[in-house]
């Protein structure tokens, strides 16, 4: 009775969801990231470094081909790269990337999908991967916002009992999320500021006020909603959901 009651609730909630985005209301950050910047930050022949894409790779391997991409896959899994599919890699690296030690100025590009809320030490992180970076070169990087109600509540659980509730309401994502979240500076403010000291220029922020946790309650729903809207119209950029940060490394740098 519960999961139909869940159900009801989820399938009436995205019927909003879809409303509003034809409408040029709310969209998600995934959704953004993946339509819009990435074909946007590639370009053929670019050698990329993908952040903790483990079994999931950020770029898929028809676009991969398609653009003669080379991509390295990163990630603190082994047995995660393993499972990505075929042709998504073409060399793998295995640790952390607050401490992984990386080529020099070795990608045109280095990118993660809701990666840095799981590192501890995202200062590190970032300095790391920026020392990666080619002149000239892109960091670009998608995230929940420390700030959003989904990731205080996170914090305030810890991570066994927000897994619990998490995969209770939603077992779909049991296999695939749920790894210890600790938003370490990941807000739009702070992740802008360390890319700016890590040596990269032109950093934009991107916003998204929307999240899909609370479409298993219809009313709780509406409510957030609502809370979104008005923080995107009152342009509180560090209160969004999630985020996309992109920085640039300037052409004539060479550390």
């Amino acid at each position: 009775m519960l999961g139909t009651f869940l159900s009801a609730n989820r399938r009436a909630s995205d019927r909003i969801r879809r409303f509003l985005k034809s409408h040029g209301g709310r969209e998600l950050g995934q959704d953004h990231f993946r339509q819009e910047i990435l074909p946007n930050v590639l370009s053929p022949g670019m050698r990329v470094l993908d952040v903790g894409g483990g079994k999931h790779p950020a770029i898929d391997p028809v676009t991969k081909k398609h653009l003669d991409l080379e991509v390295v896959g990163l990630d603190v899994s082994s047995t995660e790269l393993a499972q990505a599919p075929v042709g998504a890699y073409d060399d793998v690296i295995v640790g952390d990337v607050a401490s992984v030690e990386l080529p020099a100025r070795a990608f045109d590009l280095v990118l993660s999908v809701t990666v840095l809320e799981h590192v501890r030490d995202v200062p590190s992180a970032v300095q790391c991967m920026s020392q990666a970076v080619a002149p000239g070169g892109v960091m670009a990087h998608l995230l929940p916002c420390a700030n959003a109600g989904f990731a205080m509540v996170n914090r305030a659980l810890g991570n066994r009992m927000g897994r619990r509730v998490l995969f209770s309401v939603f077992p779909e994502l049991r296999h695939d999320c749920g790894f210890p979240a600790y938003y370490h500076r990941c807000t739009p403010r702070e992740l802008g500021k360390l890319c700016h000291e890590a040596g990269t220029s032109e950093v934009t922020i991107i916003p998204y006020f929307a999240s899909e946790y609370a479409s298993f309650f219809l009313p709780a729903y509406l409510l957030e909603v609502s809370r979104q809207l008005l923080l995107r119209r009152l342009g509180l950029t560090q209160y969004a959901e999630m985020f996309t940060i992109i920085a640039r490394k300037p052409a004539g740098q060479l550390n």
